[in-house]
């Protein structure tokens, strides 16, 4: 009986986290989707949807990779299908971006043309050549080969949303590079190292472990986050007045809102989640469900920094 009282919990816990992570990526197109309609008609362009979901990827890899700094070691599995996403999505992103620049439909989009677009853009060849790489160690880690440090994983997934991040408007100024960059890095770590947390701590036990260092951790990425986001979200509206009266403002103060919002969320956590759960007073279920609220609203506020990144200001 107890055997197979454990065997329901445990099938239950997958399918939670199976569900965190799937309603994650939704949660980003969702927040894709706000832009079109806040930002119309000068909405983000198509290529935001597949990157929408490149991104997700990467930041679940940032975290993934990231994740023995505070305790637990990730899967390799769940490692090599983040990265086949993560390459998959890229691709079709750099094939939309392709089409968009030559003024055709995807579909007439030829091999050579993909290549050269490729070849001279900046974000797109990383990105893609990052994500390969990630599969690479996946299989190189699976099949026993050798045993890469998962720090490596981390590193390939924040040099590609670095390259993509400063790829956007404010990365474009003399000042944009470090500031996006450091804004984006920030987030990625935040949203992705909780994402791995839904997917890797198992029992009161684990999240008893993790959960502190990882608070106690986000204080600082928050800060950075909220400053850097509204310093170079202003700086590119150009003013208060343009929040309100420009799609790209409006998608700019949505975004804002989200991020105050998640910020309240958390700190609610800190004083609430955190506490018990460090006193093994939460099950894992309870703490599946908590972080899978607070990845949905990050994962929104994630699609809308994407959308932003494909407005025109």
């Amino acid at each position: 009986m107890g055997i197979a009282s454990n065997r329901t919990h445990d099938t239950g816990s997958r399918h939670l986290r199976g569900s965190a992570v799937g309603a994650g990526l939704l949660a980003i197109l969702i927040g894709v989707g706000l832009c079109w309609v806040l930002a119309t008609p000068a909405g983000p362009e198509a290529v935001a949807i597949p990157a929408g979901v490149a991104l997700g990827a990467a930041v679940l890899l940032v975290g993934l990779g990231a994740l023995p700094q505070i305790g637990p070691e990730p899967s390799t599995a769940i490692i090599g299908v983040a990265g086949g996403l993560w390459l998959g999505a890229s691709l079709v992103a750099a094939w939309i971006r392709t089409a968009e620049r030559a003024g055709e439909a995807p579909r007439s989009v030829t091999v050579n043309q993909f290549i050269d677009s490729v070849s001279s853009g900046a974000a797109e060849p990383i990105s893609v050549i990052a994500a390969l790489l990630v599969v690479v160690f996946a299989f190189v880690a699976l099949t026993g080969r050798a045993t890469p440090p998962v720090l490596t994983v981390a590193i390939l997934a924040a040099i590609g949303i670095l390259a993509t991040s400063i790829a956007g408007h404010p990365g474009q100024r003399t000042w944009g590079p470090l500031l996006v960059g450091t804004h984006a890095l920030a987030a990625a770590w935040w949203c992705g190292t909780l994402a791995a947390m839904i997917v890797t701590v198992r029992g009161r036990r684990g999240w008893a472990s993790v959960l502190p260092a990882f608070s106690a951790r986000a204080v600082w990425a928050v800060a950075v986050i909220a400053v850097t986001g509204v310093i170079a979200g202003l700086v590119e509206v150009g003013g208060p007045g343009a929040l309100v009266s420009t799609g790209y403002g409006r998608v700019l103060l949505a975004k804002l809102i989200g991020l105050a919002a998640l910020i309240a969320l958390g700190a609610r956590h800190r004083r609430r989640w955190v506490p018990r759960a460090s006193r093994h007073q939460v099950t894992d279920e309870q703490s599946i469900r908590i972080a899978a609220t607070e990845l949905a609203l990050m994962a929104v506020v994630l699609g809308l920094a994407v959308g932003l990144s494909t407005t025109a200001p």
